[in-house]
C-alpha cells in the first residue's frame, strides 16, 4: 500500500511540473477540448484551404492575447517557441492570416466557450455576481498628453459588462458596447443564460437595482443580494415587491463577496493588458473576449496545480502516519 502510494504521490508531482513546465500544452490541450464540447467544425467552408484549421486558428487567438503581444510579434515568436509543435502546425502563419480569421470570427462562438469552461471545475459555486468595466482604446502617451494640454481621452473605452463565478473566479457572460449604458439593460440577457445553473446568491451592485432584475432572481429561485438604491429607506416606502422582499431579506455579510467581481476584473487587466489593439469595434470584441477565455482558462490551469499540491499533502500525510 505504501510502495503504491509513493508511485501515485511520484506521478501527481511529476505531471504538476509538466503541468507548470509546459503550459501551452495545456492551454492547447484545454482548448482542443472546449472546442469538441462546443461543436466547432475543423473547418468552417469545405472549400477553404486546409493549411490551418480553426482550432489552431482559435488557440492562436488566445495564445496571443495570453502573451500579450501584437500579430506580428507574436508570430515572429512562434519560431522560436514549442506552440507549433504542441498544435501541430504544419508551417508558420502569416500574421495576417491571423487578422484575417479575427474579422471573420464570430463573437457567438467565443461566448459559448468561455461559458463552457465552467465544466472544467470539479466543484461549483453558490455565489454568482455581476459587475461593470471599461477596457481603454487610447495609446497616447501620458508624455504627449501633458505637452498637447489634453485633458480628456480622444477614443474613449468599450464597456465590458460580466457575470461571473464568484467561487472559480471565471467569467461566464458578457454583454461588451461601444459606448457606456446602464447595466441595467444588459442584466436579463445575461441572467436568462445562468438562471438554471447551481448557484444559491446572486450579488450585484445598486446599477442592477430594479424591481424586474430582483423578480427575476426570485423566480429563478436563488436569493437576490443586489444592494438598493436607497438602503436606508425603510422597507414599507420601498417601491416594488421584490425590491421589499430582497431588502427585508438582505444580509450584508454575504454581500461583501461582491468584491470578488473587482479582483476579477483587476487580474484580466492586469495580465492581459487594459488597452485594446484593435482598430475596429468588431475586432475588439475578439481580442476582448480572447483575453477573457485565456484568463478562464489560466484559473483551470491554476485549479489543476492547486488539486494536485492539495493531493501530495494529503499522500505524504498518509505516509507519515
Amino acid at each position: 500500500m505504501i510502495s503504491f502510494l509513493v508511485d501515485q504521490n511520484k506521478k501527481e508531482v511529476l505531471f504538476m511540473v509538466e503541468v507548470i513546465t509546459y503550459k501551452f500544452k495545456k492551454f492547447s490541450e484545454i482548448v482542443d477540448k472546449l472546442c469538441a464540447l462546443a461543436q466547432i467544425p475543423r473547418y468552417f467552408r469545405y472549400v477553404q484551404k486546409k493549411t490551418f484549421d480553426n482550432i489552431q486558428h482559435i488557440f492562436l487567438l488566445v495564445a496571443k492575447e495570453h502573451t500579450t503581444y501584437g500579430y506580428r510579434k507574436f508570430v515572429e515568436s512562434l519560431y522560436d517557441s514549442k506552440i507549433p509543435e504542441y498544435i501541430g502546425l504544419k508551417k508558420i502563419p502569416h500574421f495576417t492570416t491571423l487578422q484575417k480569421f479575427a474579422q471573420r470570427l464570430g463573437a457567438n462562438l467565443l461566448d459559448k466557450l468561455i461559458f463552457l469552461t465552467r465544466t472544467l471545475f470539479k466543484e461549483r459555486g453558490t455565489f454568482f455576481g455581476a459587475d461593470s468595466t471599461g477596457m481603454e482604446l487610447d495609446h497616447a502617451s501620458a508624455h504627449y498628453c501633458k505637452r498637447i494640454d489634453r485633458k480628456k481621452p480622444v477614443k474613449g473605452f468599450v464597456n465590458l459588462n460580466a457575470l461571473s463565478d464568484l467561487y472559480n473566479k471565471i467569467i461566464l457572460v458578457t454583454k461588451i458596447r461601444k459606448k457606456r449604458r446602464h447595466d441595467c439593460s444588459d442584466f436579463m440577457p445575461m441572467f436568462n443564460k445562468v438562471k438554471n445553473l447551481d448557484f444559491d446568491f446572486f450579488v450585484a451592485d445598486k446599477g442592477y437595482d430594479s424591481e424586474k432584475n430582483h423578480k427575476a432572481v426570485f423566480q429563478a429561485g436563488k436569493q437576490s443580494l443586489i444592494s438598493m438604491k436607497n438602503q436606508d429607506l425603510p422597507i414599507r416606502l420601498t417601491t416594488g415587491v421584490h425590491r421589499k422582499k430582497a431588502k427585508r431579506e438582505f444580509e450584508y455579510g454575504m454581500y461583501t463577496q461582491r468584491e470578488i467581481t473587482e479582483s476579477i476584473f483587476s487580474s484580466l487587466k492586469r495580465k492581459y493588458g487594459s488597452k485594446m489593439k484593435a482598430r475596429k469595434f468588431k475586432t475588439q470584441k475578439i481580442e476582448l473576449l480572447c483575453k477573457i477565455l485565456a484568463y478562464n482558462i489560466e484559473r483551470v490551469i491554476k485549479d489543476i496545480i492547486e488539486m494536485l499540491i492539495y493531493w501530495k499533502a494529503f499522500l505524504q500525510s498518509l505516509l507519515l502516519n
